[in-house]
């Protein structure tokens, strides 16, 4: 088989449709640096499988789909067909020509086609699988694949041995088959605890049925002697009803005559209530009258009272206000001749103010022009005497400079002659230096040594860990085995709640109708209490079947939940109504003498928890059952009371009133009705405790893996410092030909010396003849300068005497500044002034105006004279009518009176009618009472007929007749009743219940068979998947260790190589160790080789693994980058012996692996961001070769 053809569209940088035909041998894809030759391998890559992005150099799977240029939009699709010749069927599947397609989407949808129909990813790996072409196996190594190899785990690593060894598949297999051992397991696991839950139903169920059998032929014998009983007693009650009907009647006559005298007593009593009433509603109707005429007297009074108050005020305040309004008059006067006087006072130093303002302004300009006259004169010569300075300075200057030159060159030449003296002592430096460089390079091998033994001390420490971390791991792992099994667990005990597994068929039905048809049910039983662990057996057995009962709210709910189950053939239940059970109790006297009894555990209903709403279904059931340690205390606590009542023991043995013992062995799981709720709790305790020890055991991986980490970093560090090292040794030898060269270079300044000298005494005479003439000019200068600054020291002493007449006029300018901010602040205060007396004037307005204000309104009250004389006479009328109104008042008072005692003498003699009245309704109502009785009792009877029998009186009466009498009867029905008692709590569905839970516990029973079948072949078939492998690979290895060998020496040209396995004991997990040691070093690990070195070992790998197990055809990618040239001629020659059984495809820009290939493609980007493929002619091959050297160098560089 071989790579025949290999399509590309839209695949990264391959944007047109391109067709690459491939030959048997060795295939070349050339190319400049970035022209996208790599993403052939990645096309190949991708096509078989890859799914991570990473490896195909992107972020994400949509990178792969071409993105566009400067002058294409981007594709939406990438597809790659992979075209192979299966002639030899190489590959398993039936055809000579295989195809594979892959397409990606830029939506993220994705297409697989074998041979143009559509598949799965996992159709493609396994077509691959074990064949040496997957899309991790050794048939395609990408960049940075080779340096992968040798940098990774040594666990990491054996992946490669394992797909030539071929045992992937089995790996494959081996973990689909733990899977699904897992899923048998948690399966078997199920099944199992469903198993025990139905063991437990099993047997409990096989005696409620036969006891149900027995209690059916009870119920029959006592039917025939209670139906017949029921129907003597109805026909006796029946009589007596007949006769208590008549005495009612004539009692009812009687009661009528007294009841009819009393209703007329009552109209005549409500008559004169009437009148009564009438009189009361005049007397309150006067009283009304009387308090508004009250009212209105004693407003009228305070009215007058009021206004003479206010007339005497008013006199006494006119006065006052007069005088106020006066005052105000005259203060107002004054203010207005104020303000009149302060405005003319403004007005005058506003004038002063701008008189001082010109005065100033001309007195400023007069100083300005003195000012601008006197710098004239001087200024010309002052400007003059700064040229002079100026050119003095400029002279002195290039003295300066002429002579820090000549010191300069002094300096130099006494530092030439120090250089010439420290020649010969230099170049003996330069020896001493060498002979330290050779010293320091032997340092170095030692270091290297050093370090070595540190990596190999740090990689067994990582080892360890590694140990440590896998420990931890399986700890951590049967942490999570056992919350799985206890989850497991609760999820069946949770299943079997909502289910009501347990139940009989008939409670079952209706605890799922307690929240919709019948709302009056609470539940079972054993959903209703809590019970402790250590009491759970003995309840158990206390409670029997009863665990099954449901307790409703009344007879009626009962009743109704029965009619349901028998309509819908849904089998039976028991119900207990809270309204008519009754407790049932053990005296305090007997509980008294059992609790003095060390093996007195208690009475059963006080070892229970629940509601208060439940208390007489709890009392009924066990509140006269007791509890004991143990079979021997329990027999001597039977024997103290009698044997009156059941006994029962912490493990279950009963003692039955009577004597009989009921005991044994029991098999019981913690999935009993009781136990449920408690052990689901249990459960999520432990599930805690679990998860808890989970964190913990995480927690410690966490810092293994952070140890680990740290190790691994501080083997890199020891890596790096051996890198470092060799890089020092290079560095020493660098150092010693820089020396040489020095030492060269020395011998060249020695005879530049003599003609530097030469030069400097010809330079210093120049500069001494400047100089000199330099100092002649500037004496010259000096002299004109002196002049110029005497005359304007002349001119100085002038213009000083004139200075005086300018400050005498800036004297008088800063008086007038003075004087002119005096008179603005005077004139801010008056204008200040002015304000506030305005402000004055305006509030003594307001003031007089609201005093006249005041004057006018007491001028007004003048009005109320004729009003206060109208008050007296009003006053006056009221007082007569109050009198008037208490006059009639008393009247109507007397009336009511007389009235109300013939009402009261009335009212006597009917109550005592009521007494007589009462006293006939008592008699009847106890005749009332008996009737009722006996219709209750006849109505029992009937309904006890309907209900428990579903017979009428009549049919009853045709199909039963008691030949007893009446007591032999009830006492018949006692016994036969106690023997049914004695069965105790009968579950009459226990027979269809042990029927099908019995069937269904078969069928489990024939499962677990199944599942343990399964588990046994499932391991049976790991261990000889495992044994394969092992066999497998040891053979494998071994063939790669025996080629990696020779071809190592090969390829080196000498040294020695070995693959080590990290456990051989292990050889399933065990990781591979590559030791090398090139010729002429020491032996030691791939970490402290050199890149080359290293790149060149894995290609020997490589090629060890391809002699033990040739593939079809091989895809590198630029391995050979880090060789030299000698090593890559070496690896091309080997391409060559390997060609004739393997297609090899190499991306490449090496000469000597173009030079041995068969056929050359030639990747290009002419167009900015697009591959193209173009042929390349044999004669333009050298060429092409040439120009792809030449950039690699420069690259380099």
């Amino acid at each position: 088989m071989f790579l025949k053809q290999l399509d590309l569209v839209g695949f990264k940088s391959f944007a047109d449709r391109r067709t690459i035909d491939f030959v048997p041998g060795l295939t070349a894809v050339v190319g400049p640096n970035g022209s996208g030759k790599s993403n052939i391998s990645d096309a190949v890559r991708w096509v078989l499988g890859e799914q991570s992005a990473k490896n195909l150099r992107g972020s994400k799977m949509e990178d792969v789909i071409f993105s566009g240029s400067d002058t294409r939009k981007p594709l939406n699709v990438a597809e790659i067909t992979l075209t192979l010749d299966n002639s030899d069927h190489y590959l398993a599947i039936d055809y000579s020509e295989v195809s594979v397609t892959r397409r990606v989407y830029r939506s993220g949808d994705s297409e697989y086609l074998i041979n143009n129909h559509p598949c799965r990813l996992k159709d493609v790996i396994d077509l691959f699988m074990d064949s040496g072409l997957g899309k991790e196996a050794y048939s395609v190594i990408g960049q940075g694949k080779v340096e992968e190899i040798l940098s990774s785990k040594a666990d990491e690593r054996r992946a490669i041995f394992e797909e030539a060894a071929g045992v992937l598949k089995y790996k494959t297999r081996k973990t689909k088959a733990e899977k699904k051992l897992t899923e048998t397991e948690e399966n078997l696991y199920r099944v199992e605890d469903i198993l025990h839950e139905l063991e437990t139903q099993v047997k409990p169920l096989e005696e409620q049925a036969s006891v149900a059998k027995e209690y059916l032929a009870k119920t029959e014998e006592l039917k025939q002697v209670e139906v017949g009983l029921l129907v003597k007693e109805i026909e006796q009650l029946h009589e007596q009803w007949v006769a208590e009907k008549e005495n009612r009647k004539q009692l009812a006559d009687t009661y009528q005559s007294w009841h009819t005298k009393v209703q007329e007593s009552e109209a005549k009593l409500e008559g004169m209530r009437t009148d009564i009433q009438t009189l009361d509603d005049s007397i309150e109707e006067l009283q009304s009258v009387l308090l508004t005429t009250s009212e209105g007297l004693e407003k009228a009074e305070g009215k007058r009272a009021l206004i003479k108050e206010r007339k005497k005020h008013a006199e006494e305040n006119r006065d006052q206000y007069e005088q106020d309004i006066a005052k105000l008059h005259q203060e107002k006067t004054r203010l207005e001749q104020d303000i009149e006087t302060q405005s003319e006072v403004t007005n005058q130093r506003e004038n002063q103010l701008k008189e001082l303002i010109r005065k100033l302004n001309a007195e400023n300009q007069q100083l300005e022009e003195m000012d601008k006259q006197a710098s004239v004169d001087i200024e010309t010569r002052k400007a003059e005497y700064i040229d002079l300075l100026n050119e003095q300075a400029s002279i002195r200057n290039e003295i300066r400079y002429l002579s820090d030159q000549k010191e300069k060159q002094r300096v130099k030449y006494e530092r030439l002659e120090k250089d010439h003296k420290d020649i010969l002592e230099k170049r003996q430096h330069v020896q001493n230096e060498i002979d330290e460089q050779q010293k320091q390079i032997a340092s170095v091998q030692e270091k290297i040594d050093e370090y070595y033994r540190e990596y190999k001390e740090i990689e067994a420490n990582l080892k360890r860990h590694e140990r440590t971390y896998e420990d931890e791991e399986k700890k951590l792992y049967d942490q999570h085995q056992r919350a799985q099994q206890l989850r497991s667990r609760k999820d069946v005990l949770e299943e079997m709640q909502q289910d009501y597994s347990g139940f009989f068929q008939g409670v079952k039905e209706m605890l799922k109708q307690r929240d919709g048809q019948f709302s009056g049910i609470h539940g079972a039983v054993a959903e209703l209490i809590h019970v402790e662990q250590r009491y759970e057996q003995a309840l158990e057995m206390a409670l029997g079947a009863a665990q099954q009962h449901v307790v409703v709210q009344d007879e009626k709910t009962g009743r109704d939940s029965i009619q349901y189950l028998k309509q819908r053939r849904l089998g039976r239940a028991t119900f207990l109504p809270l309204d008519v059970m009754k407790p049932r109790k053990i005296s305090s006297y007997e509980e008294d003498i059992l609790t003095n009894d060390e093996s007195f555990v208690g009475v059963a209903k006080s070892l229970v928890q629940y509601d208060d709403v439940y208390e007489p279904v709890v009392a009924n059931l066990i509140g006269n059952v007791i509890v004991a340690t143990d079979v021997k205390g329990a027999q001597r606590l039977a024997k103290q009371i009698r044997y009156r009542y059941r006994i029962v023991t912490l493990e279950g043995d009963v003692i039955n009133p009577g004597g009989s013992m009921t005991g044994g062995s029991v098999k019981r799981q913690n999935s009993q009705l009781l136990g449920r709720q408690r052990e689901m709790e249990q459960l999520d305790h432990d599930l805690k405790e679990i998860d808890s020890s989970i964190d913990k055991h995480q927690k410690q991986i966490a810092e293994i893996k952070e140890k680990r980490t740290l190790l691994e970093e501080e083997l890199e560090r020891y890596r790096a410092l051996g890198e470092e090292t060799r890089v020092q040794e290079q560095e020493a030898k660098s150092r010693l030909q820089t020396l040489e060269m020095e030492a060269s270079n020395y011998n060249d300044r020695l005879s530049l010396f003599d003609q530097e000298k030469q030069e400097f005494e010809k330079d210093d005479e120049e500069k001494r003849t400047r100089i000199a003439e330099l100092e002649e000019k500037l004496t010259d200068v000096s002299e004109k300068a002196e002049s110029i600054d005497a005359e304007i020291q002349r001119h100085s002493e002038q213009q000083a005497i004139k200075q005086s007449s300018k400050e005498e006029l800036r004297q008088s300018v800063t008086d007038l500044k003075i004087q002119q901010a005096k008179e603005q602040e005077q004139l801010q205060h008056q204008q200040e002034m002015l304000a506030r007396l305005k402000e004055e004037k305006t509030e003594i307005e307001a003031s007089l105006e609201e005093k006249q204000e005041t004057l006018r309104a007491l001028d007004d009250k003048g009005d109320e004279e004729e009003t206060f004389d109208s008050l007296n006479e009003n006053v006056e009328v009221k007082r007569q009518e109050k009198e008037k109104t208490t006059t009639l008042i008393s009247h109507r008072r007397q009336e009511r009176l007389e009235r109300q005692q013939a009402h009261d003498d009335l009212e006597r003699e009917l109550k005592e009618a009521r007494r007589t009245l009462k006293q006939y309704d008592e008699q009847t109502n106890q005749l009332d009472v008996k009737i009722n009785r006996l219709d209750v009792e006849l109505d029992h009877r009937l309904q006890k007929l309907e209900g428990d029998y579903e017979l009428t009186f009549e049919a009853a009466r045709e199909q039963f007749s008691l030949t007893l009498d009446l007591e032999d009867a009830r006492e018949q029905v006692k016994l036969i009743k106690w023997g049914i008692d004695e069965l105790g709590t009968v579950n009459l569905g226990a027979i269809e219940e042990y029927e099908r839970v019995y069937e269904r516990y078969e069928f489990l029973l024939n499962q677990k068979q199944d599942l343990l079948e399964a588990k046994d072949t499932l391991h049976r078939v790991i261990s000889e998947m495992d044994e394969e492998m092992t066999k497998r690979f040891q053979r494998t290895f071994e063939q790669i260790k025996e080629q990696f060998q020779q071809v190592f020496v090969e390829l080196f040209g000498g040294g020695q190589a070995d693959l080590l396995l990290t456990d051989p004991e292990d050889l399933l997990n065990t990781g591979v160790d590559i030791i090398a040691q090139p010729p002429g070093k020491k032996l030691q690990h791939l970490a402290l080789l050199s890149g080359g070195e290293r790149a060149l070992t894995a290609i020997a790998l490589l090629f060890s693994i391809l002699k033990v197990r040739p593939v079809p055809f091989c895809i590198l990618d630029e391995v050979e980058a880090a060789l030299d040239e000698a090593n890559v001629v070496r690896f091309a020659q080997y391409l060559n012996t390997f060609s004739e059984n393997t297609q090899f495809i190499v991306v490449t820009h090496r000469k000597g692996t173009m030079e041995a290939a068969d056929v050359l493609y030639g990747i290009t980007m002419q167009e900015s961001g697009v591959s193209k493929l173009v042929s390349v002619r044999l004669e333009e091959a050298g060429e092409l070769i040439e120009s792809n050297e030449q950039k690699r160098l420069e690259e380099t560089r």
